[in-house]
């Protein structure tokens, strides 16, 4: 996937991490929030955003972990939270 498509915003937490606000595809059609370490290298926080976000296409694959799914399937972790408009 294009890296122009990504639009990334990032804000300090109190606990050190950064939560960063993402926003990716033409025009824009999925956003989220993911929460990142310190001293991760911004490819790899894109990385893993375009990781969930190919999973979120495909809804059978990708389980985001919410009140209606507790205890259908293993939830997907890892600090991302994916929305589509």
């Amino acid at each position: 996937m294009d890296a122009q498509q990504f639009r990334l915003k990032s804000k300090k937490l109190s606990s050190g991490r950064y939560q960063v606000q993402f926003s990716f595809g033409q025009p824009e059609m999925y956003y989220g929030y993911v929460l990142a370490e310190p001293r991760t290298p911004l490819r790899e926080v894109m990385e893993k955003i375009e990781r969930h976000v190919l999973a979120a296409i495909e809804p059978e694959r990708y389980l985001q972990r919410n009140l209606f799914s507790v205890l259908k399937r293993a939830p997907s972790s890892g600090k991302i939270v994916v929305y589509k408009r």
